[in-house]
């Protein structure tokens, strides 16, 4: 009951700040059939939805209109907004995927393939795309403030926050964040890795063990590893003042070192954890064969702006097809 009641408040709290629109004044895009580019498909992070017209499709214009019409679609986890964004956090990862997959899988325009840019959460969404499907097969990857290598702690309920955010630290750092019935319903626990119970998240938790190939009883799956390597680029971008995603160095696949919440991989250089020295899903290759750009916005999470997002259209996704 607990769970529900934090849940519900969390909802509530987001969709009091967030407008939802009925109709859909930006979503008819004309599109360019004879564009060079491949077309993109974004996905949206917790709290938001694929038709948010402060957010999504503003984005989803700027970048089809940056890309001389591309086509440009917005992964939408739901019937509706609402659906969409709770979705978001009730609905786990994996299932996501699923949808994710389902929905790039029936869309024709995508069907040679696609660049993907995320936000948040959704770069998740994308990886695991990528390392269980990738049919049709993603082209290049943009991940603005992902967190790649999980958390440590629920997103902004980092020890410092409000009294509802120390009340689902609480609950979820105090065990239950591992539980059969946390996990299939929060998305965030999916991605929770617990540097000090490391043990408990390799046997207990689901997704983010999986296609880190470090699931307790699990045989790695080479087949993650090739398909994340079939990637062109994966652009990494860390906010550099971020306090959703701890830690942040997660978003350049740092964390923690075992058994610390102080000390810890920043995931570039030599300063990397075990996933990339030993491999686990093909990062290493995929660095070593300089696929991998690391990139930093200053501010908070999310905080950008649309000249850092040219830039990143520009640099990613005017390779031509």
């Amino acid at each position: 009951m607990k769970f529900f009641v934090v849940m519900s408040v969390l909802l509530w709290r987001t969709l009091a700040f967030v407008p939802v629109r009925s109709d859909e004044w930006a979503d008819e895009i004309p599109v360019n059939k004879e564009t060079q580019y491949w077309p993109v498909v974004q996905m949206h992070g917790m709290g938001d939805f694929a038709k948010n017209p402060l957010g999504m499709i503003p984005f989803k214009i700027l970048i089809s209109r940056r890309l001389n019409g591309t086509y440009v679609t917005n992964a939408q986890l739901g019937a509706n907004p609402i659906a969409d964004m709770t979705n978001g956090f009730l609905m786990n990862m994996d299932d996501q995927i699923d949808y994710f997959r389902n929905i790039v899988a029936n869309d024709t325009n995508l069907k040679h393939g696609f660049n993907a840019i995320g936000y948040s959460q959704g770069n998740l969404v994308i990886r695991g795309y990528i390392e269980r499907y990738n049919d049709p097969p993603v082209i290049n990857h943009v991940s603005i403030h992902g967190p790649m290598m999980g958390v440590a702690s629920l997103p902004q309920c980092n020890i410092t926050s409000s009294k509802i955010c120390e009340e689902i630290d609480e609950m979820l750092i105090g065990h239950a964040v591992y539980d059969d019935f946390i996990q299939q319903h929060l998305a965030q626990a999916n991605y929770y890795r617990d540097p000090m119970k490391l043990e408990t998240y390799r046997e207990k938790g689901r997704f983010l063990n999986d296609i880190n190939n470090e699931k307790m009883g699990q045989n790695p799956n080479a087949q993650y590893a090739s398909n994340y390597n079939s990637l062109t680029k994966l652009a990494l971008v860390k906010a550099t003042g971020d306090t959703m995603v701890w830690p942040n160095d997660s978003e350049w696949f740092g964390f923690f070192k075992d058994n610390s919440t102080k000390v810890k991989w920043s995931g570039q250089g030599t300063n990397v954890g075990p996933w990339e020295t030993e491999d686990w899903f093909g990062l290493k290759r995929m660095i070593d064969a300089g696929k991998v750009d690391f990139i930093t916005t200053n501010g908070n999470h999310l905080q950008f702006d649309n000249k850092f997002l040219y830039l990143m259209v520009d640099t990613y996704f005017k390779t031509p097809k």
